[in-house]
């Protein structure tokens, strides 16, 4: 917030280094839990080698992994994966927002050496699926930005779905809960392509 109490606007430098803060923050988080991931974020932080992280059995292939998250959570959660796709991982299994969404064009990353321009996109990994819960009546996060977050990450991997007289709440009604289940019964049992090639593993 600035001083005066005005919430501060989604690219103001002082969000933005905040969200970018969170989102390290979550994918160290993440990347302790998920076998293959990617990146040395584990190992750079506790001096780990990668290969006996990746080796763990006691960690969980991405697209076990979903994320759930409210208003400011659902923002994150949903930057996480653009997070993820960038950093070019194997998606999860995917992101429930209710009441929010990401709210800027670019990935606000800390780091000037992560970051990737929106001139290339069109080289990220599989984004993960997301699904965006939104109130008819919610004047915090209106349908349109739900849209709007649907257009800045992308279309065809995003779900919007409008409940009629919500507004700025968390999930209570059976219709939200059907769809939430929905999205979640199309990709719990889905195909694991992180598994594929592992011994005893044999793809269908």
């Amino acid at each position: 917030y600035e001083s005066t109490g005005t919430t501060l606007g989604s690219d103001h430098p002082r969000r933005l280094k905040s969200l970018g803060n969170a989102l390290e923050a979550i994918n160290l988080l993440i990347c302790s839990l998920a076998w293959k991931c990617r990146e040395d974020d584990v190992a750079t932080q506790h001096g780990e080698n990668n290969e006996d992280i990746a080796k763990s059995d006691d960690l969980w292939i991405p697209e076990r992994i979903f994320l759930f998250g409210f208003s400011a959570g659902a923002c994150l959660a949903m930057e996480m994966c653009r997070m993820w796709s960038f950093k070019r991982r194997t998606p999860l299994g995917g992101a429930i927002c209710i009441s929010g969404g990401i709210k800027t064009r670019d990935l606000p990353l800390t780091a000037k050496e992560n970051y990737v321009s929106s001139d290339e996109r069109q080289k990220q990994h599989p984004l993960t699926d997301v699904l965006i819960i939104a109130g008819s009546n919610d004047v915090e996060y209106p349908p349109n930005e739900a849209m709007e977050s649907r257009k800045f990450y992308s279309s065809s991997n995003v779900k919007v779905h409008v409940q009629k007289g919500k507004g700025h709440e968390m999930i209570k009604s059976r219709v939200e809960m059907q769809v939430i289940m929905e999205f979640l019964s199309k990709r719990l049992a889905r195909r694991m392509v992180s598994m594929e090639g592992l011994k005893g593993c044999v793809p269908k």
